[in-house]
């Protein structure tokens, strides 16, 4: 047959003024003086071998107008799949060497076994052409955002996406248009959705190429009243927010939302609306999420640990919906999950932000890498992958159920509720 084939080459060729062989890459996406071919008469195709001058694109065009051919082709060339990688360097300072630093965002390995997946999120919004949840809105409820400079006190977090990528900022703490942080709580968070990504500086985002909205709630201490609270949900909502992220909670005393109707029926309304609203669980430990997170609207996200464990100091039980890295040691809580150990050391969640140290100075200009631990860095990824599915096209009455079918469930549903997220299984078009 291969003879066959080469003399059917020949045949075609014969007699033909052809031109000069045509200038080919340097490396060609097919196998050189090779094609694969497959005569009508014949069941199999077979590779070919080229006679000496002749090029495969030439091979291929004779062959193909050649009614005795069934097709012809290179033999094109494949490579493993890998996903996109980012050149953000993290403290390595080294192309892709945010890795080393961003375990929470890696598929779950032996390396890194409470990794979310994030990195295959990624490859598949790009894939749709939605590259970092472009397109999405999240509005940030927390201590401010440094997302632009104000005279010699604030300056911008470099690592942020440009000030276009902010919309609609709101501080009901100051009762004014610039929520900058005081603290850098609201940083982090803010890095952790929307980091910005692929820019050889820092470290990476979940939602890099979705919008930010910063409402300042809480003062420089953390602290915020619930009727700000409510304001602030509502504020975000009625300016277009697609996502609002609660990294924020209230005191066990809370333990209803007759305590807090403002601020329930303001999560409510927005999930009425058309919003997906994302809250931390909490961080005391108690067998019961914490509110805001605990009303019933809300996706409301436990922390877990690098090795996938529920983390020390988050709270379970009673209104827990999901887990998503939030660093710190693992629990002593018997989870029925195998890989807890709470004898081993804790990994925080890292992001370029404003340095929290420097903030309880009064710096507010001081930026690098800093690790934080909480739900409220949990809530944070959810809300990221969130943004990724609603710019994807999913709806956002579809959006928790996604996240929540498509969740790891690696112990008992009272310590991890749905499971660990999986931002990779739930962005995918199959979806779970």
């Amino acid at each position: 047959m291969r003879v066959r084939l080469t003399q059917t080459i020949l045949i075609a060729l014969a007699g033909t003024a052809l031109a000069a062989p045509l200038a080919q890459a340097s490396d060609p996406p097919y196998v050189p003086g090779e094609v694969v071919a497959k005569l009508k008469s014949q069941p199999q195709e077979h590779n070919v071998k080229l006679p000496a001058g002749v090029t495969v694109p030439q091979a291929v065009h004779y062959l193909r107008a050649n009614p005795n051919v069934a097709y012809a082709n290179p033999n094109y060339l494949a490579t493993a799949s890998d996903l996109w990688t980012p050149n953000d360097p993290g403290t390595p300072r080294v192309p892709q060497g945010w890795r080393v630093d961003q375990w929470n965002f890696l598929p779950p390995t032996v390396a890194a076994p409470g990794g979310a997946s994030i990195q295959g999120a990624w490859q598949d919004a790009q894939d749709v052409g939605v590259p970092g949840g472009h397109g999405a809105t999240v509005a940030v409820l927390d201590t401010g955002v440094a997302y632009r400079d104000k005279g010699v006190k604030y300056a911008r977090d470099p690592d942020l996406p440009s000030v276009t990528h902010f919309v609609s900022p709101k501080d009901f703490v100051d009762g004014d248009q610039l929520p900058l942080d005081e603290n850098g709580h609201g940083t982090h968070v803010a890095s952790t959705i929307a980091q910005a990504t692929d820019n050889a500086r820092g470290l990476t985002g979940v939602a890099y190429g979705a919008t930010l909205m910063p409402v300042r709630v809480l003062n420089r201490q953390e602290m915020g009243t619930a009727s700000n609270i409510a304001r602030g949900i509502r504020y975000a909502v009625d300016h277009g927010a697609d996502v609002i992220n609660l990294s924020l909670e209230f005191k066990p005393a809370v333990k209803q939302c007759s305590q807090i109707p403002g601020v329930c029926t303001a999560v409510q309304m927005a999930v009425n609306r058309g919003v997906v609203v994302v809250a931390a669980a909490g961080n005391h430990h108690l067998p019961a999420v914490a509110f805001p997170a605990r009303a019933s609207a809300a996706i409301a996200v436990g922390a877990s640990t690098y090795r996938g464990c529920l983390s020390a100091y988050s709270d379970y039980g009673v209104g827990l919906d999901m887990v998503a890295p939030g660093g710190g040691a693992d629990t002593g809580a018997n989870t029925q999950d195998a890989n807890c150990n709470p004898a081993q050391p804790g990994y925080t969640i890292r992001q370029y932000t404003l340095s929290p140290q420097a903030a309880a100075q009064g710096n507010f200009r001081k930026f690098g890498i800093f690790g934080l631990k909480g739900t409220s860095m949990a809530a944070a990824h959810v809300s990221g992958v969130a943004a990724l599915l609603l710019a994807e096209g999913l709806s956002s009455s579809k959006v928790e159920t996604r996240l929540e079918n498509c969740a790891t469930l690696p112990g008992s549903k009272e310590y991890y509720g749905a499971g660990l997220l999986d931002a990779a299984a739930a962005s995918s078009a199959i979806g779970c």
